[in-house]
């Protein structure tokens, strides 16, 4: 049985229709949950904490939104209580979403950290430093209602913009975050405005790194855990194309909502016009049953499984419900690894709450 880390972002969509919370949120990782939980399997959750930071600021005048941030809180205290892991996911266009007509209207100038100040002022939320420790301090509020030991503890930047790191590092280190989860290798975007290219990111499951998590360093204070990635040859290619054209046609998912049109330029493997090898994400989204066992069997123990919440359907939790059944896969949270390789010494008892 191989182990595998499980993570899901937990987010609408950020394109012209960004979906219900009840459709893109709730549902999906209330069937992942039970699933995981009938064969005690773990997942962490990147919770996307500046929508609910949003959420927070509206929902005196709206009831709608009061609505959606009890249902996410309560599904929130409810990970925590079944003994999954959360942690933190940013998207910062949230600062400037609009709630007009019963949707969300988002300006995408900030869609990366980067476009924040440097400012180290942790009260300023137009800084990175500002944005961090507020989203920590949101997050450990909401936690620790269920789990007075709460502590955020993982990374990870919307669309894998976490370079250049040295603009975020002084806002991590300044919260206590050591680790980062937002790389991929091979992955790359050919947008102008937001550029990452990750296609010489250092091939391990998890590894240390300094200024950079384009370079392993052994002593490091930082701790890179990439998304898991495999490599997929051309004729292989082949086959997973006429695989989801012609055998297992798309059934849709969960989510309710639209895709954000610019980041479909990022390039994760699935460009039929480009010859070659390709990164494929290690998940089981859009999946088949056999293009997803090619990737689980090609992936190295502890590789980790990305899904989103707003792209599952309900043959995605089948898929990982038949791995758990059949002894194939076990599914761990990344606080479990973390736990296990001693990333945080300091809290090897039980952690104090600041």
């Amino acid at each position: 049985m191989k182990p595998l880390l499980l993570s899901v972002d937990y987010e609408l969509f950020f394109g012209e229709d960004s979906g219900t919370v009840e459709n893109c949120m709730i549902r999906p990782l209330k069937h992942l949950m039970e699933v995981l939980d009938a064969f005690e399997g773990k997942m962490t959750v990147f919770w996307d904490i500046l929508h609910f930071y949003r959420l927070q600021q509206l929902a005196p005048e709206v009831d709608d939104l009061r609505f959606d941030m009890e249902l996410i809180e309560k599904q929130i205290h409810t990970l925590l209580k079944k003994g999954h892991d959360v942690q933190m996911h940013l998207h910062p266009h949230w600062l400037d979403a609009r709630w007009d007509k019963q949707k969300w209207r988002f300006s995408y100038n900030r869609f990366s950290l980067h476009r924040l100040w440097d400012d180290a002022d942790p009260e300023n939320m137009d800084s990175i430093m500002g944005v961090v420790t507020r989203a920590r301090l949101l997050l450990e509020e909401v936690c620790r209602k269920v789990d007075p030991a709460y502590r955020v503890r993982v990374f990870r930047a919307g669309g894998y913009r976490v370079e250049p790191f040295g603009r975020l590092a002084a806002a991590l280190q300044a919260n206590g975050l050591r680790v980062d989860s937002s790389a991929g290798k091979g992955m790359r975007s050919f947008s102008d405005a937001y550029p990452f290219d990750f296609s010489r990111l250092p091939d391990f499951t998890h590894y240390r790194f300094d200024d950079t998590v384009m370079l392993h360093h052994s002593e490091g204070l930082f701790w890179e855990f990439p998304k898991g990635m495999v490599k997929v040859p051309p004729l292989r290619r082949i086959q997973f194309y006429f695989l989801q054209n012609f055998v297992y046609p798309w059934r849709g998912t969960y989510g309710d909502g639209k895709r954000l049109a610019f980041t479909r330029k990022e390039q994760s493997g699935h460009w039929w016009t480009l010859p070659g090898s390709r990164y494929y994400r290690l998940t089981a989204e859009g999946m088949d049953p056999v293009r997803w066992r090619y990737l689980w069997q090609q992936t190295s123990p502890w590789s980790q499984i990305v899904l989103h919440s707003k792209s599952m359907s309900p043959r995605t939790v089948e898929l990982l419900r038949q791995n758990l059944r059949h002894r194939e896969l076990a599914f761990y949270s990344l606080r479990q690894r973390l736990d296990d390789l001693k990333v945080y010494p300091e809290e090897d008892g039980p952690m104090k709450v600041e």
